[in-house]
């Protein structure tokens, strides 16, 4: 998806007048981070001033503008984009606004993924007889219609079939209204293979029993992959209990549902950890999350502990680190490269920012937008503060503690901002289909 701000074309003379007089380069281009009202908001962390010679330009269709004087009468909302022109005060923490732009969401257009069908927020029997049905998966809203072409992995032959839990690969276009409208899918149980189990087998063990003179290096790190049984405990039970409890709350209904002896059941087990190697929660196959106690410390409040944490349960539950699809039984390109690359190591915690695209109907998988993007729901579903979410990446993006004010965004921040702006808080989204 991009998220970038287009610098809007002056649409009146009086835009134009004020716009010769200000600098081509705004002082400020990004997201929203914090929305009360038009007059009480920032942008990029930056708190924005605005007075009654305030220029303000918002974007209503692709040919269509508002223009006014003074600060916005439309309300702000968390991810949505806007260009600042103004001053900085010296201390850089707020910007006095000369002429602000609100230019429209940038919607994603072609969109596609493998994913788990974690809820069916708005099913009716009856819908999904006649062909329709709205599901969640992905991160996303996903509306299926009777003219979405179809395929279907035994059991399941149509859609009154569906449950959470079952697997889709799909393509289609996200509206306007924050709902991937689907044009192609291929809908099957979420099938555990034996090699799959064998994986979570080997990794899995009891955290809380490591040595305290365990320790890997950043030698070995770096060329063997993480060795999950080298992280001793951190002694801090309150903490320890903290991250269980918040933890426990963000495994998704369906999960917690399936019986002990389903293979799609993953069994959670949350571990504070003594590490200075992370700045993020490690997640492996087996369901064991590993959090260092520095990321736990630095997080403000519990939402951004739990956006920390969800990160991680996203990652098992979309299986990021088998690459391959559980609808198909087939691999993603590049699964075997992740093989190589780390065998029993939740390579997604160390990727970065990749794309890797099957030969079968070119089904995009990019595991880290995908873990991020669904911690939104996890949070949303256990009463958890979304907007915490890129706040909580925002304060590890430097290694030493630091204020947001001087931490650059670092890439899931600015995702997660967009997808909050396009998908949730944007006035046409259709958030509360979730």
């Amino acid at each position: 998806m991009k998220y970038q701000a287009r610098v809007l074309l002056c649409m009146a003379l009086t835009v134009c007048s004020v716009a010769s007089q200000e600098p081509e380069i705004p002082v400020t281009d990004s997201f929203v981070t914090r929305g009360v009202s038009g007059s009480d908001f920032d942008v990029n962390g930056v708190r924005i001033l605005c007075d009654e010679k305030t220029q303000v330009l918002r974007q209503i269709t692709a040919v269509d503008n508002i223009s006014i004087q003074g600060c916005s009468q439309v309300p702000i909302y968390v991810g949505e984009v806007a260009i600042v022109h103004g001053s900085k005060d010296k201390n850089k923490q707020s910007i006095q606004a000369n002429w602000i732009e609100f230019p429209l969401p940038q919607f994603a257009g072609d969109v596609s993924g493998s994913a788990v069908i974690d809820a069916l927020p708005a099913r009716s029997t009856l819908a999904a007889q006649q062909g329709d049905l709205l599901l969640r998966a992905d991160g996303y809203s996903i509306q299926v219609t009777s003219k979405t072409k179809t395929a279907w992995t035994a059991p399941l032959q149509s859609l009154v079939d569906v449950k959470a839990g079952d697997w889709i690969d799909y393509e289609g276009k996200l509206s306007a209204a924050g709902v991937l409208i689907a044009s192609w899918t291929r809908i099957g149980p979420n099938v555990i293979q034996k090699k799959d189990e064998e994986r979570r087998a080997n990794n899995d063990f009891d955290p809380s029993t490591v040595p305290p003179s365990a320790k890997q290096s950043r030698w070995t790190l770096g060329f063997e992959g993480i060795d999950p049984k080298k992280f001793p405990p951190y002694n801090d039970p309150v903490m320890q209990a903290r991250i269980s409890e918040i933890g426990n709350k963000l495994v998704p209904a369906y999960q917690r549902e399936l019986p002990d002896s389903d293979p799609a059941k993953i069994h959670f087990r949350f571990q504070l950890i003594d590490t200075k190697l992370f700045r993020y929660a490690v997640p492996l196959v087996s369901g064991i999350i590993l959090v260092p106690h520095q990321v736990a410390e630095r997080m403000q409040n519990d939402a951004q502990l739990a956006a920390i944490l969800a990160d991680g349960v996203a990652s098992v539950i979309e299986k990021q680190a088998y690459g391959w699809s559980p609808a198909t039984g087939k691999l993603r390109a590049g699964a075997l490269a992740a093989e190589v690359a780390g065998s029993s190591v939740p390579f997604v915690a160390l990727a970065g920012t990749i794309t890797l695209v099957s030969t079968e109907k070119k089904v995009r998988w990019d595991p880290p937008d995908q873990s991020v993007r669904v911690s939104l729901d996890l949070l949303n579903d256990a009463g958890y503060d979304i907007d915490q979410a890129p706040v909580a990446w925002w304060l590890l993006a430097s290694k030493p503690p630091k204020p947001i004010s001087e931490i650059s965004l670092p890439y899931h921040t600015t995702y997660l901002y967009g997808i909050l702006g396009e998908c949730w808080h944007n006035p046409r989204a259709a958030a509360a289909a979730r």
